[in-house]
């Protein structure tokens, strides 16, 4: 059994499986946060396993923290949104028999 079925094969089908729901879209977005903040939290750990005369700490991190959680949650969460939206939509202009 398929949790989710390929993209290409049904692309409606798909959407609704991932972002149906404002749920669906909340559960997703936090599975991205979990992610990346984990990822965070490991690159943190490694810079602290430096050398200590060299100069990263988490300063470095949070400023490299800012592309990495627009690229890694914002711009999914936002994605996930417009396709809640766009089935909202589709939903309105042509009604299920």
């Amino acid at each position: 059994m398929k949790l989710i079925t390929p993209l290409w094969s049904d692309p409606v089908g798909w959407a609704e499986q991932v972002a149906k729901t404002k749920l669906r879209v909340f559960i997703w977005t936090f599975i991205h946060i979990c992610f990346v903040s984990g990822g965070l939290f490991g690159i943190g750990w490694l810079v602290q396993k430096l050398p200590s005369d060299s100069n990263l700490g988490w300063s470095a991190v949070l400023m490299g923290a800012c592309p990495i959680v627009f690229i890694g949650v914002a711009y999914p969460a936002m994605y996930l949104y417009a396709m809640h939206r766009l089935l909202k939509m589709l939903k309105e202009v042509a009604p299920e028999k």
